[in-house]
């Protein structure tokens, strides 16, 4: 972080500031810390030096801090900046201490990685949706929505920052013939300086996804004018053209975010949410996990006969207690003495024992001790194997090719039977191939009648019999 400098300040109101994080249009942003709670924020101090062309341009540059201040104090919500404190000297504003994110910006992430990869692009333009859903339900627009005003968390959430050009929505105090924002980010009616609403958020909101999924900017241009003029005008190619891969249902909601009238775009985030968060990447459901756990298992199931037989588990172990020694080697003393002679006796307790010795040896020679990493990794495989198997069933189920959805969850339900999920899933593919059947047989009539046959179930491999049924056989056969 750059060094503070004799100019910088060392204390605001109850904060001790730490270091510099950077320079802004206003002023400077310091790391700073409460002094009593020891609590980390941002800290936004008001260049000393502001100039002014007026007495108008300066009351209007602090009752857009104020404004700030009001909005932010108004919002709590996870995908957007919290602020903590407010500091006044002479009657305005002077320091704004916001939450601190450790992270980094979007701007900064973009400058590293175009485009994003596109699970982290749509889950942070889905946190920008979120937050600003929160933002306009409380009657805010934000107005200058772009990759410097988000910010991002170290576990990946989006933050949405500075509201220092946001108005609430029946507010006069910006007019409509004043620009204002970041042209590439702009709406056409900010560009036109018409009535600005929340679908202008929506606006900027598909921008940034579009640069995101892409990698490059919708609008750019060399010139200014062209910039705007490509705003108002230029309808961009649809991004799953630009990067091959992407869903076309995510390219065509950026695409309706990005529509040149109000009108054409989203009513609400919260709508655009609803066709954006089904593309999301799914949490690892509980069922998946539970069953995850008995991948080693599984596999020594249906393991081939000429593999090592697997070591001993609890679910092998008999029901009655074991036998002991004495109990195998030693015949009843009263059955020795009423009808085999000494020397027959002594000769079977010896064979006896040769044979239970050759057999544990055997036993232990059969048994593979597996490291736990070696394990570990084996059952980390199966669980990707597993996901990757009941991922390509719900694409293909997507994208409509049901009967060989139907199929795929068929083999995995043939080596993980007990998964409702997988079960669940397959009856809907069904259905919904049944559906597609019924209609085909309406516009063809000389299709066939005959009704789409549900495939045999496939019934789990037998379990084999443990090693002590085994040894138990062998001496119940001798």
């Amino acid at each position: 972080m750059p060094a503070l400098t004799a100019e910088d300040p060392r204390h605001c109101g109850d904060y001790d500031v730490e270091s510099l994080l950077g320079k802004g249009s206003i002023g400077k942003v310091f790391l700073a810390r409460h002094r009593r709670i020891g609590r980390k924020v941002a800290l936004k101090v008001v260049r000393a030096d502001q100039r002014f062309e007026d007495d108008d341009d300066r009351d209007d540059f602090y009752k857009r801090l104020q404004r700030e201040a009001e909005l932010c104090g108004a919002m709590q919500h996870p995908n957007i900046v919290t602020l903590y404190d407010v500091g006044y000297e002479n009657d305005v504003v002077s320091w704004l201490a916001t939450e601190y994110v450790d992270g980094e910006t979007l701007h900064a992430r973009l400058k590293r990685v175009r485009p994003l990869p596109f699970d982290d692009a749509l889950s942070i333009g889905c946190d920008v949706l979120r937050g600003l859903a929160y933002a306009h339900a409380k009657g805010v627009i934000h107005r200058d929505i772009k990759p410097a005003n988000i910010l991002l968390t170290a576990d990946g959430r989006a933050k949405i920052a500075d509201f220092g050009i946001a108005r609430r929505l029946e507010s006069s105090l910006t007019g409509t013939n004043l620009l204002v924002g970041t042209p590439n980010y702009m709406s056409p009616e900010q560009v036109r300086s018409a009535a600005v609403t929340t679908r202008s958020d929506l606006f900027s909101a598909g921008v940034l996804l579009y640069e995101m999924l892409t990698g490059a900017k919708p609008f750019a241009a060399q010139e200014l004018s062209s910039v705007l003029y490509n705003v108002v005008n230029l309808v961009p190619q649809p991004a799953h053209e630009v990067t091959p891969g992407i869903p076309e249902e995510v390219s065509r909601a950026v695409a309706r975010l990005m529509a040149k009238a109000p009108a054409e775009r989203y009513a609400t985030a919260a709508d655009a949410l609803r066709d954006l968060e089904p593309h999301l990447p799914r949490p690892v459901e509980p069922e998946l996990v539970s069953e995850e756990l008995l991948a080693v298992s599984t596999l020594a199931a249906v393991r081939p006969a000429a593999e090592p037989p697997p070591p001993l588990s609890a679910h092998d172990e008999p029901t009655s207690p074991l036998p002991t020694f004495r109990d195998v080697m030693v015949p009843e003393r009263s059955l020795l003495r009423r009808t085999l002679p000494l020397p027959l006796a002594l000769g079977i307790i010896i064979a006896l024992t040769a044979a239970l010795v050759g057999a544990v040896i055997g036993l232990r020679r059969g048994v593979v001790h597996v490291p736990a990493a070696t394990a570990h990794q084996a059952q980390a495989a199966e669980t990707a194997a597993k996901r990757r198997s009941l991922e390509a069933a719900r694409a293909l189920a997507n994208a409509g090719r049901f009967d060989e959805a139907v199929r795929s969850y068929d083999a995995y339900l043939a080596r993980y039977p007990s998964s409702s999920i997988a079960r669940a899933e397959r009856a809907t593919a069904q259905a919904a191939l049944e559906e597609s059947t019924k209609a085909a047989k309406k516009v063809t009539v000389t299709a066939s009648k005959r009704p789409v046959a549900e495939p045999p179930a496939v019934e789990p491999p037998p379990k084999p019999p443990s090693r002590w049924e085994r040894v138990k056989k062998w001496f119940r056969g001798k």
